[in-house]
Formats: structure tokens, C-alpha cells, sequence
């Protein structure tokens, strides 16, 4: 009795010292534990089992010889310059559409500007291949869009064709990150700043150019580096029109079509998973 009591209370007085130490109930250390093993299996152990397929040979031992694959190899290096064209492309793109539409409804008052607002919002709403399928359908080279204008004008614009025609679709599926983040970061500007401006004669594009921009820059960042990732990252709609010579549908391709005998595809993720991390 008294070596059970001398062992219970060495393990009491350490629990309760560790609830100390994490100032939390039974209840909250209990869930932590089941946060913290979800992540473990679900994230981590999946993602470590991506890193140890793109790092390790065929007997298991450590090598860089996949990536030195992938660099050269001319399909790879195509695919990475695609995909970082596309996606700066579509940063640049939807830059062009979201920081107007934000200046204009955050700094002008006129009926209407919430609704504006809110229906920038709803691309995000849609799966990007449903969008794909749409914009072909409107925009395609048999679209309704291009339709209309060879039968009126005899000529028609190739919105859709190549690589072109996913920076149009993902431009138009995520430029509302940058617009979200841009609306907040304006309506966080203080007035007195710009009040400052204008009392020293700085009005217009210049007053824009040289202070309301540069005090908003960490909004439009945020959404421009949400944008990057998400179109560099993007699997359905390149597969949607087509465009197999981009990272992501290289890394599905490979991993579906030919499995751990081909460790590309996983080289493939981890160069993704890098680029993802560092924007």
C-alpha cells in the first residue's frame, strides 16, 4: 500500500506541475494531445512521407540526385517556367482588376459600393475547374464570346489558347485575395496621413503613388502572395484546358501514372511545398 501511494503521488505532483507549467485543465491538455496527433497523422506524416520519397535512392539512403534529375531534365525545367509564369502572370492580372475596384469602393462613397464588395468576393466560391469549364464555354475558341465576334466582325480572340488561357482563368478566379486584403489595409489608413498630403499640394495619381499605396503595401502583399500560391499550386484548371507542362499537373500525372518507381512526382511536391512556404 504505502509503494503504491509513494508512486501515485511522484506521478500526481508531476501532472500537476505540468499543468502548471501549460496553465491548463485536464480537459484542454486532452485536447491539445488529440490537435497534436490530427496534425501528426494527417500533415506531418503524410508530408514526411513526401520528403523521404523525393530524398531517398533506391536502397533507402540519402540523395539529391532527383532534383539534379529534375533541373535536368528540358520537360521539368519547362514545367517550372510555366508555372512561374502563369502565376506571376495572374498576380499581375489580377492586381489590375482588384486594386482599382478596391481604391474606387473604399475611397469614393457611392450607392452600391458594398455590392461591388461582396460580388468580388464570390469567385472564390467556385471550384477553379468549374471555372475553367465556364469561361471555355463563353470564352473559347468556340465560345459564346468569340462566336459573336467572328459572325459580326470576322475575327475572333484566342482568350483560352495555351498557357494565356489559365492566367486568364486563374486571374479571374483569385484576384478577390488581393482585394480583400487591399479593402482592409485602406480602410486602416489613417486619415491624417492623407490630410497631411493634401495640405502639402500632393493630389490625384501622385497623392495615390506616393502615400495611400505604399501605407496599404502590406495588404496588397498578403493577397498577392495568397494569389501566387494558390494559381502555383493549382491542379484542376490547367488539367481543365489542357496545359499538362506545368509543375502540378506533372506531379499528379507522375505520382498517379507511374507511383514510387518514378520519385519525380514527389520532387515535384517538395519544390511546390518550398515555393509555397517562401511566399
Amino acid at each position: 500500500m504505502s509503494t503504491a501511494a509513494s508512486t501515485t503521488a511522484p506521478a500526481g505532483a508531476a501532472f500537476a506541475s505540468l499543468r502548471r507549467a501549460w496553465g491548463a485543465s485536464p480537459g484542454s491538455l486532452l485536447a491539445a494531445a488529440l490537435v497534436v496527433a490530427f496534425l501528426g497523422v494527417f500533415l506531418l506524416l503524410p508530408v514526411g512521407t513526401v520528403f523521404a520519397t523525393a530524398f531517398a535512392d533506391g536502397d533507402g539512403s540519402f540523395t539529391l540526385g532527383h532534383f539534379a534529375s529534375f533541373f535536368s531534365t528540358s520537360l521539368m525545367r519547362e514545367s517550372f517556367g510555366n508555372s512561374l509564369y502563369v502565376a506571376l502572370a495572374s498576380v499581375a492580372i489580377a492586381s489590375l482588376i482588384a486594386v482599382p475596384l478596391a481604391y474606387l469602393t473604399v475611397r469614393f462613397e457611392f450607392r452600391g459600393a458594398i455590392l461591388i464588395q461582396t460580388l468580388g468576393v464570390l469567385p472564390l466560391i467556385m471550384p477553379p475547374f468549374v471555372g475553367a469549364v465556364a469561361m471555355t464555354l463563353i470564352f473559347g475558341r468556340s465560345g459564346t464570346v468569340n462566336l459573336l465576334l467572328d459572325e459580326h466582325f470576322g475575327f475572333t480572340i484566342p482568350f483560352m489558347q495555351g498557357l494565356n488561357g489559365v492566367v486568364f482563368v486563374e486571374s479571374l478566379h483569385y484576384f478577390p485575395f488581393i482585394l480583400m486584403n487591399l479593402i482592409v489595409a485602406l480602410r486602416n489608413i489613417d486619415s491624417a496621413m492623407e490630410e497631411a498630403a493634401l495640405n502639402l499640394g500632393c493630389r490625384g495619381w501622385r497623392l495615390f503613388r506616393r502615400v495611400v499605396f505604399p501605407l496599404a503595401l502590406p495588404g496588397y502583399l498578403a493577397g498577392a502572395a495568397l494569389v501566387f500560391v494558390k494559381v502555383f499550386d493549382d491542379l484542376g484548371t490547367p488539367l481543365v484546358l489542357g496545359q499538362t507542362n506545368m509543375l502540378a499537373p506533372q506531379a499528379y500525372l507522375r505520382i498517379t501514372q507511374v507511383g514510387l518507381e518514378d520519385p519525380m512526382g514527389y520532387v515535384i511536391s517538395v519544390i511546390m511545398i518550398g515555393f509555397s512556404i517562401l511566399a
